[in-house]
């Protein structure tokens, strides 16, 4: 009894160790940052937080950003007043919240020591401390996504009210995170479903709460788009008309070169950014977009195949793409990271998926939500930081994977791991939770 407590504890210091330093590493590589916005949507979010501490919502940007963010920020400032810094800061105190999730995820797949092995890729992982020094959405979604995919697995196995109902909340609050986020975020009820479908009585209860709970968070914002723009639109939806148009442009531009230079001086202020536009001209401008990229689309059917190919390579790349213009040496670093972490766990996040397999009816709900997050990207506009809210879940399959596979090729290594951080080795017969 005294030697299993000490392994707890072991177990335990070394998760929030690798909390901590997940923290430290973003807190580090922030303050090194210049001071200053830097990707020109991070404005949106800066100035929709300042606005919501205003009360001045209709002369503010505040309605065509998803809200979740926003609100996070403003709750910021209120305590510090507006400031960048604070902003960052606090998106990298949000990696405690984050690296929680990650372990849980792990555990739920492998056991104890998949978790700490997943929250501790998650820490190191170099895009997520990247985007905590951007005001952008990445790192609220890479929170908030995983924590809904983790409430469907935990309700998959145990039903509760408590858990069905707060998988609809976390729904509601993941599918206001990010632009055209809605789209792909409600399939996950639907997979969700399969899980509990075998318990019929059950199923309803849970399907009815999760329900309630996302609409309890989700209509008020609808409510409020509603009294914006004079109508009822899926909330927010300010984005993705560009997306569709940029992966259609490829098709009549394909010179990667020529085309962002036309973007980011004929068609971005036109209809993305208008000098003195409202909400409602941006609206407009994106649905604009939206037709004609189905239009192109329409009149080069031929070539769209490829163009989906290449949206699904995009997403999957294991190192973002740079043209020349943003600087060959940028481009070599991210290529050096991405291969030196991603493309090292590949192997392992396939040999997890496999595993989990046998698993398929609690773990549907992840297969699904991969199925249909990747195809939502192809069909708009596919690239790495669009994946990255998916790759906490992509890294606990790795976590497994690995360990697996430890177990199978060097059980001594995976024995050592065991009594060093006090965890169980992961189950390769069925379900470690069973």
């Amino acid at each position: 009894m005294w030697s299993e407590s000490r392994a707890k504890n072991r177990h335990y210091i070394c998760l929030g160790a690798l909390i901590l330093l997940g923290v430290l590493l973003r807190v580090g590589y922030v303050l090194t940052l210049p001071p200053g916005l830097g990707a020109s949507d991070e404005t949106d979010y800066f100035e929709s937080a300042q606005g919501i501490l205003a009360g001045s919502f209709d002369a503010t940007v505040y309605y065509h950003v998803p809200p979740v963010v926003p609100v996070l920020f403003a709750g910021v400032f209120a305590l510090t007043g507006p400031s960048f810094l604070a902003a960052r800061l606090f998106q990298c105190g949000l990696f405690f919240a984050i690296g929680a999730v990650a372990y849980l995820l792990g555990k739920r797949l492998g056991g104890r020591l998949a978790g700490l092995l997943c929250a501790a890729l998650v820490a190191l992982y170099p895009y997520f401390v990247f985007y905590s020094g951007q005001a952008l959405t990445e790192t609220a979604a890479t929170l908030f996504i995983p924590l809904v995919l983790l409430l469907a697995l935990r309700a998959a196995d145990d039903y509760s009210p408590a858990g069905a109902l707060l998988f609809g909340l976390s729904l509601a609050a993941a599918s206001l995170t990010r632009a055209s986020a809605v789209y792909f975020v409600l399939a996950v009820p639907l997979i969700f479903a399969i899980a509990w479908g075998v318990r019929r009585t059950a199923w309803l209860k849970a399907t009815g709460l999760a329900a309630a709970g996302f609409l309890a968070l989700y209509l008020p914002w609808c409510a409020v788009n509603y009294r914006h723009f004079g109508t009822v639109i899926p909330a927010p939806t300010i984005g993705s008309g560009v997306m569709l148009y940029q992966t259609a442009l490829r098709m009549t531009m394909p010179d990667e070169v020529a085309r962002l230079k036309y973007l980011k001086a004929e068609v971005l202020p036109k209809y993305y950014y208008p000098p003195g536009g409202t909400d409602r001209d941006r609206l407009e401008g994106d649905r604009h977009l939206n037709a004609e990229g189905k239009r192109i689309i329409r009149e080069n059917l031929d070539k769209y195949p490829a163009i989906l190919w290449e949206n699904f390579s995009r997403f999957w790349q294991f190192y973002p793409r740079y043209s020349g213009e943003e600087g060959d040496r940028r481009a070599l670093i991210y290529k050096i990271l991405g291969l030196g972490t991603y493309g090292i766990l590949f192997p392992f996040i396939i040999a997890g998926a496999v595993l989990g397999l046998r698993r398929f009816r609690k773990l549907s709900a992840l297969y699904g939500f991969v199925a249909y997050f990747t195809l939502v990207h192809i069909l708009l506009y596919g690239k790495l930081r669009y994946r990255l809210p998916m790759d906490p879940l992509l890294l606990a399959f790795g976590a497994y994977g690995f360990l697996a596979c430890l177990a199978r090729i060097r059980p001594i290594w995976l024995a050592a791991l065991e009594g060093w951080t006090g965890c169980s080795a992961p189950s390769l017969k069925g379900d470690p939770h069973e």
